[in-house]
């Protein structure tokens, strides 16, 4: 291992394996990528990985309209012909009951149109049409999105990854960053930060990436950034996906559903196997220490999603449990990503508070990050994510309320 590198990352993730990548393809710099475990073994590798444009905060729906285009077409994006993202274009439809919200899904469809989303209005017949299992006799407005789908996220990662080392990227696995290391000059004040601690001892740095999303309160336990400090409003939660099997086989190409109507704004999506996957959208359940995070699924969670797809898809009537999993989520007030440099702390880079929709946006937010540590102008200028929104009352609040579509 080198002493020291132009750039380390923290956080093997998709978000650090894009910032590495995009680093890499833009420059000629030495950068390292560290991983606590194996790369995406953390929230990613255990992510929905639902792609979709469909934003009512103007950056967001810019940073996913050019993610959804590296993800029709991966392999020419990364400059590989053997990696893939496991995209699947099966559509996505949104569905709102009547009142609030179905007047801001339409006046968020225009808006989407406006950035250049292929997104429309559509009616219960044409929904009906896209998807036959869906019963839509509560639903007073619906949205498509013809391009958007799902993806597997750890081949989107591994392909990051390998193509990241391919340019030179030096990634370690198994070897956590445990600590920002700190220099001052002349007080606290004029503190900075100079590179890492690993078990393999102190690694240095022109700049330090942090994009290990949910351990983010860990890995700047030391640094003088606080959840009380304008630079680090952070909340982790466990959000819980089941998949259900009927007595029909739920086919891959069915559209993503997003569900307004319920209190938890369901989504669901297939699972492959014939299953479905069911998700929320909600804040999940409070968690202090990721490393803690309980398996169980909840059985009056389990009932309550198990009562809802079937109100919403009949067939799935006497549906049964099939498999379930957790994964942490890094929640900011607004619900959307820190992106920038530290306020008082020069040599680290915030990336974390993702939300739930970091997945869908990391291939744009990969390169806007890159160019903009190269000090380069962004293809999607980044200020609206910066560190300081919080303390400024600038918060990107989204049109439907709390929640990962913001």
């Amino acid at each position: 291992m080198r002493r020291g590198y132009d750039f380390v990352i923290a956080g093997g993730g998709v978000v650090g394996a894009s910032v590495a990548f995009h680093l890499a393809e833009l420059s000629d710099a030495w950068i390292a990528l560290f991983d606590r475990g194996e790369v995406c073994s953390g929230g990613t590798g255990r992510s929905c990985a639902i792609i979709r444009s469909h934003y009512s905060v103007a950056s967001n729906t810019a940073l996913t309209l050019r993610s959804l285009d590296v993800f029709r077409d991966f392999r020419e994006a990364l400059g590989e012909d053997d990696v893939q993202c496991g995209f699947v274009n099966s559509g996505y439809l949104i569905l709102s009951g009547p009142g609030a919200f179905a007047d801001r899904l339409a006046d968020n469809l225009a808006r989407q149109r406006a950035l250049g989303a292929d997104t429309s209005p559509i009616g219960r017949a044409e929904a009906r049409e896209l998807h036959p299992w869906l019963e839509l006799g509560d639903v007073a407005a619906i949205g498509w999105e013809p391009g958007s789908g799902y993806a597997d996220p750890v081949a989107t990662t591994l392909g990051y990854v390998t193509a990241a080392r391919r340019r030179g990227v030096a990634v370690f696995e198994h070897t956590p960053v445990e600590r920002l290391h700190l220099a001052s000059n002349g007080g606290p004040a004029k503190r900075r930060v100079t590179g890492v601690t690993t078990p393999d001892g102190i690694v240095e740095a022109g700049c330090v990436v942090s994009a290990v999303g949910p351990w983010t309160r860990g890995l700047h336990a030391d640094s003088g950034l606080s959840d009380d400090a304008e630079a680090l409003r952070l909340q982790v939660s466990r959000h819980v996906v089941l998949t259900f099997g009927g007595a029909s086989s739920y086919g891959s190409e069915l559209p993503i559903v997003k569900d307004l109507t319920v209190d938890n704004k369901m989504y669901f999506r297939p699972a492959g196997g014939g299953d479905v996957l069911v998700g929320t959208g909600d804040f999940g359940d409070p968690l202090e220490d990721p490393d803690q995070m309980t398996a169980a699924a909840p059985g009056e969670l389990v009932s309550l999603q198990q009562a809802q797809i079937r109100a919403r898809m009949p067939a799935f009537e006497g549906a049964r449990l099939t498999d379930s999993w957790v994964g942490p989520y890094d929640i900011t007030p607004d619900w959307n990503p820190v992106l920038g440099p530290a306020p008082g702390l020069p040599g680290l880079y915030l990336a974390y508070g993702f939300s739930g929709h970091g997945f869908k946006m990391a291939p744009a937010i990969g390169r806007c990050v890159a160019q903009s540590l190269l000090g380069e102008a962004p293809d999607v200028d980044l200020q609206p994510y910066r560190p300081e929104r919080f303390e400024e009352q600038a918060l990107l609040l989204g049109a439907y309320g709390a929640g990962s579509i913001s």
